[in-house]
């Protein structure tokens, strides 16, 4: 039985929302990697668009045939639509991002870590 039957569209959106705050993640790394340069200006998306879309399909590629590549996730973020700001980098508010943006990774991966641990326990009968 494919996963997604199993857990319906759950595990699909979580597994958006790991690729989303991975790109997020990157980008924030960037600025603040790029802090000095100058002229350089902040780099940010909308989360919540991002994911809406991305619960809509929208902007998506799937695979039709087991034959074709997958799509990876990194590139597909290339897509994003990045916001228009036109400041330079504070690095405390990249900071507060940062961690805000690894706090709710590290939540959704408990979640998809969950899903996995009552099916582990279905599959052991109940613990007994």
């Amino acid at each position: 039985m494919p996963i997604n039957k199993l857990f319906g569209p759950t595990i699909n959106h979580m597994q958006q929302a790991l690729n989303l705050r991975f790109e997020k993640q990157g980008l924030i790394q960037s600025n603040i990697a790029n802090m000095e340069t100058p002229g350089y200006t902040v780099q940010d998306f909308s989360f919540e668009k991002a994911m809406e879309s991305a619960m809509l399909n929208q902007g998506t590629m799937s695979r039709t045939n087991k034959m074709h590549f997958d799509v990876d996730p990194v590139e597909a973020g290339s897509s994003l639509e990045f916001s228009g700001e036109n400041r330079p980098v504070d690095l405390d508010e990249e900071m507060v991002k940062l961690a805000e943006n690894q706090l709710m990774y590290e939540i959704a991966a408990g979640m998809i870590g969950k899903k996995f641990d009552g099916l582990k326990y279905a599959i052991d009968e109940g613990g007994k």
